[in-house]
């Protein structure tokens, strides 16, 4: 494959992902302000649905072009701190980030499908259960945004910091 092509590409699902970041906090106050309102599970479910389609974008994509341009680029290596300390910092982020959404974000994602219902019209109140595991999933998405954030200014600034 053509080594500038993954890189672009790569580019521009780190761009996806970083519009999960800017949505996440839009929708999120969206969310908090209409607690108990009319429309607070449109809110949630738009939230969750940007959350999944963007961070599945970013994350996916990431996932394939970061692991192509490593084995196109004979310099770089997989989790080699010796020779590329922000590539192998970025790496372990990114089996963090991995765990994290697997292990928690998406059975909590679940249960808050569960909590809003299918009818997103009805005015029945969600559960505390329902609230406590959309705040839950409120700070998942927080750490893995500040995850993706600091895995982007590793990108953009390890040329200033020599490898």
């Amino acid at each position: 494959m053509d080594y500038l092509l993954i890189s672009k590409l790569h580019v521009v699902f780190a761009g996806a992902w970083l519009i999960n970041f800017v949505t996440d906090l839009i929708l999120r106050s969206h969310i908090l302000s209409n607690k108990n309102k009319i429309g607070e599970k449109k809110f949630i479910h738009l939230y969750m649905t940007f959350a999944n389609l963007f961070g599945m974008i970013g994350a996916g994509g990431i996932l394939i072009t970061g692991i192509a341009l490593v084995l196109e680029n004979p310099a770089y290596g997989f989790f080699s701190m010796s020779s590329n300390h922000w590539l192998a910092t970025k790496q372990i982020l990114m089996t963090v980030l991995l765990i994290i959404l697997v292990t928690y974000i998406i059975p909590t994602a679940k249960k808050v499908r569960v909590a809003i219902g299918r009818d997103l019209e009805s005015s029945s109140a969600i559960s505390e259960d329902g609230y406590k595991n959309l705040q839950k999933l409120f700070t998942l998405n927080t750490v893995i945004n500040m995850i993706v954030l600091i895995n982007f200014l590793f990108a953009i600034t390890h040329r200033f910091f020599g490898s």
